[in-house]
């Protein structure tokens, strides 16, 4: 458990996202050559290969997994890091309760 902690507030992926979201300017290349010292990312190709993988699979996947579509999309095709739950919560649902 220490381990899954240490990562989540201080791990490379997590501090590159957030290098990321605050200098929407920078490329991922560029954050790992400044913060990680010859270290690679795991989390962009991790979400690189995913991305094939739902759109490769025939079936509707990205609907089916929206955050890993949003987390996608922020990283790859400029959306912004605050519409990360855009999608999570059908809005009817929301509505009805």
């Amino acid at each position: 458990v220490a381990d899954l902690i240490t990562t989540c507030y201080g791990g490379r992926n997590r501090k590159c996202a957030e290098a990321f979201v605050r200098d929407a300017g920078k490329d991922w290349d560029t954050i790992e050559a400044e913060l990680l010292n010859g270290q690679r990312l795991q989390g962009t190709l991790t979400c690189l290969e995913l991305h094939k993988l739902l759109l490769s699979s025939g079936a509707d996947l990205e609907q089916t997994f929206p955050l890993f579509k949003n987390i996608y999309e922020i990283a790859f095709e400029g959306m912004a890091p605050e519409n990360i739950v855009q999608g999570l919560v059908n809005e009817e649902d929301l509505l009805a309760a």
